[in-house]
C-alpha cells in the first residue's frame, strides 16, 4: 500500500452553471471522511474529480505530490492507488464472480494470490467464486465490489452511495468493512445520504453551495 496524500486547494468545476466554487480538502491515509449534501450539489462530481476520472476548471489538486492537470490521463496512478465502490455494483455479468474480483489485476500486471486469498476470506464469498454475478443478492454483489476495489492494495478508497441498494444487514455489513479498511492504513472517503453511515466517519463533510462545511458528529 502506499502513502496517501492529497490536497486540494480552492478548486473549481462548472458546467452550464457553476457546481463546484471552492473546495480545500486533505486526505491521508488517517482519513475516514463522509461528504453528505443535497442530490444536484456536486457530491459525484467531487469524487470523479478525487478519482482522477474527471477534469477540474480552476484551483489545484495534487496527489502524493503530482500536480493533476486539467487535460492528462492519470489511468496508471489510479489503478495503482485508488479503489472504486458504487452504489450499482459495476460488475461484468458475463464474468464469472472470480473473474470480477481479479480484473484489475489484468490492467496492473501483477499477481495478488495473497491479497485473493485474505479478500475472499475476510468477506466470506468463497462459495460464490465459480458463479455468475447474475445469480446473486444485493449484499453478495457489494462484498464481491469490495474484493474487486481492494485486490491492488489501494490508498484510497472512493465509495459513491456503496449501502444505497442494501438492506440493513448488509448496509451494516459494509459500514464495518470499510472501518476495517480505515484502520488497515486507507484513507476513505465516502458519500452517501445515510446519516447513521454519515456518523461513522471521523469527519463529516456537507458540501454547500459549491463547498465543503464541516460538520459536528
Amino acid at each position: 500500500m502506499n502513502e496517501l496524500n492529497i490536497r486540494i486547494s480552492h478548486l473549481q468545476k462548472a458546467y452550464t452553471r457553476p457546481v463546484l466554487k471552492d473546495v480545500n480538502l486533505t486526505v491521508t491515509n488517517d482519513s475516514y471522511v463522509t461528504i453528505v449534501g443535497k442530490s444536484g450539489s456536486g457530491k459525484s462530481t467531487l469524487l470523479n474529480i478525487l478519482g482522477l476520472v474527471e477534469d477540474y476548471d480552476s484551483g489545484e489538486y495534487r496527489f502524493g505530490g503530482k500536480l493533476i492537470r486539467k487535460g492528462t490521463d492519470y489511468a496508471r496512478l489510479r489503478l495503482e492507488n485508488i479503489g472504486f465502490i458504487f452504489q450499482s455494483y459495476n460488475l461484468i455479468p458475463t464474468l464469472s464472480c472470480k473473474e470480477n474480483i481479479l480484473l484489475p489485476t489484468l490492467y496492473g500486471g501483477r499477481q495478488k494470490t495473497g491479497i485473493f486469498r485474505s479478500l475472499v476470506e475476510l468477506l466470506e464469498i468463497g462459495p460464490l467464486l465459480s458463479q455468475r454475478v447474475t445469480t446473486l443478492f444485493g449484499g453478495e454483489k457489494q462484498r464481491l465490489a469490495i474484493a474487486r476495489a481492494l485486490i491492488l492494495d489501494p490508498c484510497l478508497i472512493l465509495a459513491d452511495e456503496p449501502t444505497g441498494n442494501l438492506d440493513p444487514k448488509n448496509r451494516d455489513l459494509v459500514m464495518e468493512l470499510l472501518r476495517h479498511q480505515h484502520r488497515e492504513g486507507r484513507g476513505v472517503i465516502l458519500i452517501t445520504h445515510d446519516m447513521t453511515m454519515a456518523a461513522q466517519a471521523d469527519t463529516v463533510l456537507t458540501l454547500e453551495n459549491g463547498t465543503l462545511v464541516r460538520q459536528e458528529v
